[in-house]
């Protein structure tokens, strides 16, 4: 892992001993800003999306578009972070069906052998 050198000449090891920091720490803390940088580009893609498309987009169609756009994104994380977001489009209900009854109560007996042949 190749990190530039920091401004003033000194080197990570000093600064670390004048932080009193050990080197570790201080390159875990490096890794761990990565992904979050990351994360915001993303969410502002996801925003942007949702807000385009007036919250008709899920998370799937949304995971579709980012990869058109060339970002390699699991559709678990775009559910997580539109959830963590409030971004989640509402889900339609299901429309119910009537069908009409095959037995009316009080007449089985005339429509029940009926059924059997």
């Amino acid at each position: 892992m190749t990190t530039p050198r920091p401004q003033g000449g000194l080197s990570i090891e000093r600064m670390c001993t004048l932080a009193s920091v050990s080197r570790a720490g201080y390159y875990r803390h490096l890794q761990a800003s990565a992904p979050r940088q990351e994360e915001t580009y993303v969410r502002d893609a996801i925003q942007r999306i949702a807000l385009a498309n007036r919250f008709s987009y899920g998370y799937r169609r949304i995971t579709w578009q980012l990869r058109r756009e060339g970002l390699v994104v699991n559709h678990k994380r775009v559910l997580r972070l539109m959830g963590e977001d409030n971004l989640l489009c509402l889900r339609k209900g299901r429309s119910c069906r009537s069908r009409p009854r095959l037995v009316i109560a009080g007449r089985w007996c005339r429509t029940w052998p009926a059924a059997l042949s």
